[in-house]
């Protein structure tokens, strides 16, 4: 699947496949960007949980971080957080 489009909690989300992974899961994982009206957030998943018929999408939002994040650096403390949408 190159696109894909999925609605959740009233938000329409588009989903593309990067064309970079890590180095060591080249083989077994894929990274998807999923773009919303005000976001874009990226997640990695395994292969064979993205070729399905139908992806666990609420899943693969959960897991995923924004744009440019790390789950391992926080934001400055100059810098306030996102308001929820």
């Amino acid at each position: 699947m190159d696109r894909e489009f999925f609605h959740l909690d009233g938000r329409t989300w588009l989903v593309r496949v990067r064309s970079t992974v890590r180095k060591d899961e080249t083989d077994t994982h894929i990274t998807l960007e999923l773009v919303g009206d005000h976001e874009t957030r990226v997640v990695s998943c395994r292969r064979d949980e993205w070729d399905v018929s139908a992806p666990d999408f609420a899943a693969l939002l959960a897991r995923s971080v924004a744009a440019g994040a790390s789950r391992n650096v926080s934001l400055p403390s100059h810098v306030p957080p996102s308001p929820p949408d």
